[in-house]
């Protein structure tokens, strides 16, 4: 199973970004394309001072991403599983 099937499964949840530049976004996943480029909706964006910035929406270049944050609730055993050929 490829990376973006399994944020395909999780859209329309909270997931925290940090991007290559040490900002850090969070909000809620609501598509995301095979060249791993996320589109948030109701976003905080804290930068590397920390003040916090809220955008309605935002698109994140996939070869900035750092890291993707997921939420603490989510079962990975069932997002990563593989389904029998």
């Amino acid at each position: 199973m490829k990376l973006n099937e399994v944020f395909k499964k999780i859209k329309n949840e909270i997931i925290t970004v940090e991007l290559k530049t040490g900002i850090i976004i969070q909000g809620i996943l609501i598509e995301i394309d095979k060249s791993m480029n996320l589109f948030l909706k109701s976003c905080k964006r804290i930068s590397k001072k920390g003040k916090p910035v809220f955008v309605s929406e935002i698109a994140i270049r996939g070869s900035s991403i750092r890291y993707i944050i997921l939420p603490i609730w989510l079962n990975i055993e069932t997002l990563l599983s593989f389904e029998a050929l």
